[in-house]
C-alpha cells in the first residue's frame, strides 16, 4: 500500500530531526584525542575525571568526550594524574595566576600527553596541542 504524499512528507520530516537532533547530541560535547608522548607507558591514567586507562607510549586514545574542558591561555590546563613505573604523577602548575583560565564546552581537539619535571624535581604530565610546543620547550 502506497504512503500518501501528506504521510511521505510528514515522515521525511521526521527522519531530518531525528538525524539534526544526533548531531546536536554529538557535536555538543567537547571530544578529545590524546597521543602518549612522554617516552614511558601510562596505567590508571585520569584526565579531567575521566579514566582513561592505560596508555602506551607513542599510542592515542579514541575521541573521548567530557562535559567541559580547562584551559589557561589557550592551552589545555586539566586535572590529571597516572601511574608511570610504579610511581604516580600528577598535573604540572605551570600556572600561577590564572587569570586567562576558562572552559570550553564544545569542539574536537587532539593533544600531546608529555612530561616535564617541575622546580620541586617531581615529574609531572601536561597537555599540549598535538604536534606543537609549549612555550618553555626548546625547538
Amino acid at each position: 500500500m502506497p504512503l500518501s504524499k501528506r504521510r511521505r512528507t510528514g515522515l521525511l520530516i521526521f527522519i531530518i530531526l531525528i538525524i539534526g537532533f544526533a548531531f546536536y547530541l554529538n557535536y555538543k560535547n567537547f571530544h578529545v584525542k590524546f597521543y602518549n608522548k612522554t617516552g614511558e607507558d601510562i596505567d590508571s591514567l585520569v584526565i579531567a575525571g575521566t579514566l582513561i586507562g592505560h596508555l602506551k607510549n607513542g599510542n592515542s586514545t579514541e575521541y573521548i568526550d567530557f562535559k567541559e574542558f580547562a584551559f589557561d591561555s589557550g592551552i589545555p590546563y586539566e586535572q590529571m594524574s597516572g601511574v608511570v613505573q610504579n610511581k604516580k604523577l600528577y598535573q604540572l602548575d605551570w600556572s600561577d595566576c590564572g587569570t586567562e583560565r576558562y572552559t570550553e564546552s564544545k569542539g574536537s581537539y587532539i593533544f600531546d600527553l608529555k612530561k616535564e619535571i617541575d622546580f620541586k624535581g617531581n615529574i609531572c604530565l601536561y597537555l599540549i596541542e598535538h604536534n606543537k610546543t609549549i612555550f618553555w620547550e626548546e625547538e
